[in-house]
Formats: structure tokens, C-alpha cells, sequence
């Protein structure tokens, strides 16, 4: 083992020999173990147990995005594997909005005895009363802000409401949690899909959490499991699997479909019909492929003129597609930006990317005078607005972002050489893993590469330069044209790996590439 690569590796995270024997213990389902639970969690199963007992009618009630969607899935194959049949119902996001609303409360009056949510509920308080008042049970299964007063619900599994621990987690690993408190032990696929929740909603990669996706990814065999294999392009599933193909797969559906046909993705992962399976895993890859096509399409379009009016713009377009197109002109101009889209009541609904040193939640609250509703954190926030302010908008926001100084924050990075780009230095690295919100990839020097030096692949636009036998520097979308007049450069990127008819290559990723002075 390379010690003085690790010891750096140390210092970049800031941890102890100690702390880093704890963070690369080895753990499966089997040791997965936490010493607490959720509050109700025994409350909530009670209920769950005495509805199959008596066999009252129960729906699921989930959400659009992925975190939802593998929440209502752990459920509804929880109660499968009691031989117990559910009914379940994800929302869409442009008939229904996100949570439990009223109108979809009340449809629920004399259809069922039990209503589970999962990934909302905490702020339903309303439609909940209209479910009680009716003589519904109710649990509450969530993890998004907790609103005095909790709504009046029969049980709340909920982070937040119990105390639970030190990080954020997701709302399929709470249902994941009261899958184990029901069928009394922790089953590997419905952790697999809590696993994917936890990536696709951006958890902390700390405690808990962490444990999961070890025992997740320690125990995964690829292709045991069909409807997350195929998504998985029958890849071994790990952080960056899960976040760069099987989670924007998910997403995809609630983005784009806008009526309600989301609701045969829980089939997907639910049913055992291979038939269905994999046909609908090819709806969904060209779904995802149609998403991908239609925001880099817009978002080409209005690079085409760039100038400060790319920072704010009004589409007719999706709402699903509003961040994704955000984020890809926050990228190209490395300035803040927004895009809306009129919703069903004809008003303006933005969604907003920003870089460290311009906090899009204070810029709204500056903005507030034009402001129906806003959120978010720093760096991705949603508002809505009237149509008739978004020119004034527009001005005010503009302005503030130019008056803004946004300094480029220097990267912590350690510096490697040629040689190490090699399995021992891969598994020291990767040993850190898995990588994500909260504890990102280490990012790695790599100085003085002579530009004549480098191979392209055959369009020229790649850097693909191997440099031994099972080495290479890859650099996605670095062409050799936008290289012509740098004799040596300077970069910053990562270690990963790819397999190719069975060889493993050892890659040194290029994510920033600088002129050397």
C-alpha cells in the first residue's frame, strides 16, 4: 500500500487512521444495524399488521420523483411478500402537484380503510382531517421539513418527528425501515431500491445512510434483481451507477409524462412478469433518452446568442425540464440561472441553479416583492411569479447577479503523477467510497501533461490517452482543437475504472483542464 497516498487522502478529508478503519468496515444487510428506531415506527406497524389481519383496503399514496417512486415500490412489494394486494397511486406532477391534496383525499372517502404516504404527508394536515373525519387510518411516512402543527395522523414515521439521528435521510429509507419493523427482517431488495433513494435525493453519505449503501453495494449481484439490472445497463450498481443511470431513468417519467401513466413504473419494480419488465425498460430508457434530446436541444438554442439575458428565461416547455435546462446554462455561462414555465393557473414557475458564492435562497428573499411562493438551498431553489412581473423580474435579478461578486472557491486537490494512475493507488482511492453529498470524490493534480503528447478519439473531441498497459487519462468534450495553442497543461480530476470484453482499465478522469503558466 502506498502510505503516503493514503496519509494525503487522510488530510483531504481530515479523519484519523481510526476514523478511516470505521468509514471501510464492511457491512451487509445482515449487520446492518442502527440501536434506534423511528417513534412510531411500532405504532405504525401495529396498524399495518391489524389492516392485513382484517382485511381492510390500503393505498399507497407516493410521489413523482425517484425517492418516491422506490418509497411507494418498497412498499407495495412489502405487503406482496405478505401476500397481502395493495392499492397505490403516484401523483403527476402537472395534474395532481406534489403531496396529498384535497381534491385526491376526498376521492379516497369509501374506497379504503388505510392510507400510507410515503415521500409526503408532514404538511397535508388538511387533506389528512378529510381522511380521519371520513374514518381512515393514516401513516405518515416523510422525510421533508416538519410543519407545527403535525398533521393528525395515526402514526408518523418521519426523521425529524423522531429524533432519528445526526443527517438527513430519504423518504424510501424511512419506508425501508418500516418495511423491516413488518416483515421483521431487512430484505435485500427492497434495501437496494432504499439505496437508490438515498443517491437520487442527494442524502448525506454520513452514518446511517452510508451503512446502507455498503451493505447495499457489498451484497449486489448484478442481474439479481431484473427491473433495477436493466436500468443499471447490468452494471454492478454503485454511487455513481445509481446517480448517472438508474436515478435519472426514474426521474424521467415524472418529467416528462404529463398524464397519468407514471403509476406502471411500481409495476415495474413490483411485478414478477419478466415480459412486462422488459418492455417497460425500454419505455422508460427512451423516455429518459427523449428528456435528455429536449433539454440539451433548448438549452443549445439559447446559447446561441449568449449574452446576460441567458441568465433568466421564459419557456414553453415542461415543467419537469425547467432544472435540468438551469443547470446546463448555470454550466456553459458559469453564471447563475433560472428558468420558468407558465403552470396551470398561468402563472410563472422557475427553478434555479447557482455556483458557491451566490445563494439563490437570498436572492429570492431580495426578489421577495415579486415572489408567490419561493425555496431551496443555496445553490438550486424553484419560485413562482406573476406573469405580468417577469420582465421587472428578469431587470431586478439580472442586476443582482451582476453586482455580485461570485470568487471561484480554490479546490482542495492532491497531487499524483503518471505512475500512480494504477490499481494500488485505484483501491487506496476507492476504498473512500461510496462518494457523494456530504463526502465528495477526492479530486486529484495531475500537472505538466504535454498537449503533443495526448491521443484523441477518432472525432477528435475526447481525450483517450492510454499510458500503459491498463492506464489512461480520459477527458470527456476536451477537444484536441480547444487544446491547439497549449504546449502543457494542468488538470484536476478523478480516479475510476472501465471494463472492456473483460479487461479493467485504471482511469484518471479530467474534470477541469487549465493552460499552464
Amino acid at each position: 500500500m502506498d502510505n503516503k497516498f493514503l496519509n494525503a487522502l487522510l488530510d483531504y478529508y481530515h479523519i484519523s487512521l481510526n476514523d478511516y478503519e470505521e468509514l471501510t468496515a464492511k457491512y451487509d444487510l445482515s449487520s446492518f444495524s442502527l440501536g434506534h428506531e423511528f417513534k412510531d415506527i411500532a405504532k405504525a406497524r401495529d396498524i399495518a399488521l391489524n389492516a392485513i389481519k382484517n382485511k381492510k383496503r390500503i393505498i399507497i399514496y407516493g410521489d413523482y420523483d425517484a425517492d418516491g417512486i422506490m418509497g411507494t415500490s418498497i412498499l407495495v412489494k412489502m405487503f406482496k411478500m405478505l401476500n397481502y394486494e395493495v392499492s397505490y397511486y403516484i401523483p403527476s406532477r402537472y395534474i395532481d402537484g406534489y403531496g396529498l391534496n384535497v381534491t385526491n383525499a376526498t376521492k379516497c372517502i369509501g374506497k379504503f380503510d388505510l392510507m400510507i404516504t410515503v415521500d409526503n404527508g408532514i404538511v397535508a394536515n388538511e387533506a389528512i382531517d378529510i381522511l380521519k373525519n371520513a374514518g381512515i387510518e393514516v401513516i405518515v411516512i416523510d422525510h421533508h421539513t416538519v410543519q407545527l402543527p403535525l398533521p393528525n395522523a395515526d402514526a408518523i414515521v418521519h426523521p425529524e418527528v423522531s429524533e432519528y439521528g445526526e443527517v438527513a435521510t430519504s423518504g424510501a429509507y424511512s419506508a425501508f425501515m418500516f418495511s423491516k419493523a413488518v416483515l421483521g427482517y431487512y430484505d435485500k431488495y427492497l434495501a437496494t431500491m432504499a439505496a437508490i433513494s438515498v443517491i437520487s435525493d442527494m442524502m448525506p453519505l454520513k452514518s446511517y445512510n452510508r451503512k446502507l449503501l455498503k451493505a447495499v453495494f457489498n451484497d449486489y449481484v448484478v442481474d439479481e434483481f431484473l427491473p433495477i439490472s436493466l436500468l443499471a445497463e447490468h452494471k454492478k450498481l454503485d454511487e455513481r451507477v445509481i446517480g448517472s443511470l438508474v436515478a435519472p431513468k426514474i426521474n424521467a417519467l415524472g418529467r416528462m409524462k404529463e398524464d397519468k401513466s407514471i403509476n406502471l413504473i411500481v409495476k415495474y419494480f413490483v411485478s414478477d412478469d419478466k415480459d412486462f419488465i422488459l418492455t417497460y425498460s425500454d419505455f422508460i430508457t427512451a423516455t429518459n433518452n427523449e428528456r435528455k434530446e429536449l433539454g440539451k436541444e433548448v438549452t443549445n438554442d439559447i446559447l446561441t446568442n449568449l449574452n446576460d439575458e441567458a441568465l433568466v428565461n421564459k419557456l414553453d416547455i415542461k415543467e419537469g425540464l425547467i432544472g435540468l435546462i438551469a443547470n446546463g446554462i448555470m454550466n456553459k455561462i458559469h453564471k447563475p440561472a433560472i428558468v420558468f414555465t407558465r403552470d396551470k393557473e398561468g402563472n410563472l414557475k422557475g427553478s434555479a441553479r447557482s455556483l458557491e458564492g451566490f445563494n439563490i435562497v437570498e436572492a429570492f428573499k431580495k426578489l421577495e416583492k415579486y415572489m408567490l411562493n419561493y425555496g431551496g438551498h443555496a445553490l438550486a431553489g424553484g419560485c413562482s411569479i406573476k406573469e405580468s412581473d417577469y420582465e421587472n423580474f428578469k431587470k431586478d435579478f439580472i442586476e443582482l447577479v451582476n453586482s455580485s461578486t461570485i470568487i471561484k472557491k480554490e479546490k482542495e486537490t492532491i497531487d499524483i503523477s503518471i505512475n500512480d494512475i494504477d490499481k494500488d493507488h485505484y483501491d487506496i482511492y476507492n476504498s473512500f467510497a461510496p462518494f457523494g453529498e456530504g463526502w465528495p470524490a477526492p479530486l486529484l493534480a495531475l500537472k505538466g501533461i504535454k498537449v503533443e503528447a495526448l491521443q484523441y478519439s477518432k472525432d477528435t473531441k475526447h481525450i483517450l490517452t492510454r499510458i500503459g498497459y491498463n492506464s489512461k487519462i480520459v477527458g470527456f468534450n476536451i477537444s484536441k482543437e480547444s487544446l491547439f495553442n497549449y504546449q502543457y497543461i494542468d488538470t484536476i480530476g478523478t480516479l475510476d475504472t472501465s471494463s472492456y470484453k473483460g479487461t479493467i482499465s485504471y482511469e484518471f478522469h479530467i474534470n477541469e483542464c487549465n493552460k499552464r503558466n
